[in-house]
């Protein structure tokens, strides 16, 4: 962990804010690899962060996908209703790489970059991964939302790292 990091003073100093992946043309992955290529990850932590979407659910009115609600989240904490993808959705695991593998709920949200986690040949060898080994998708993710959440980020000092 890096201690030290520098507040920028206003809006100006931010980076420009991109948009997050949506399936955009010419595919899926391609799309997935222009978003995130851009910042430096790479393959292994698209599908790592991809993993995220174990937490949460997607609702149709913000995000143009999902159930208006389902069986998972009719009666859910906070506002009811969305989609969800995995069963649980309030706990961090690797079922959303389980469940998109298996492909046998409809309640279960599976965006087109989800799926692609399992179709691109390169992505797959990770989403399998994940979806076998838990204790390998923690660390892996762990590693890319740090650098994930590191990029532009200034330090001081900047040689302190622990």
């Amino acid at each position: 962990m890096k201690y030290g990091r520098v507040d920028v003073s206003g809006p100006n100093e931010c980076p420009e804010e991109g948009r997050l992946p949506d399936a955009g043309p010419p595919s899926p992955a391609d799309h997935l690899r222009e978003v995130f290529y851009r910042m430096g990850l790479n393959d292994k932590e698209i599908v790592a962060l991809s993993g995220a979407h174990t937490l949460g659910r997607s609702r149709p009115e913000r995000s143009g996908w999902g159930k208006p609600e389902t069986k998972y989240t009719k009666d859910g904490p906070g506002t009811p209703g969305g989609q969800s993808w995995t069963v649980q959705w309030l706990k961090f695991d690797n079922s959303y790489f389980k469940d998109i593998k298996a492909k046998r709920d409809e309640d279960l949200l599976v965006l087109p970059t989800d799926a692609v986690l399992f179709e691109d040949s390169s992505f797959k060898v990770y989403a399998e991964k994940y979806a076998e080994d838990q204790e390998t998708f923690f660390k892996d993710y762990a590693e890319a939302h740090a650098k994930l959440s590191n990029l532009g980020a200034k330090f001081d000092p900047p040689e302190v790292c622990l």
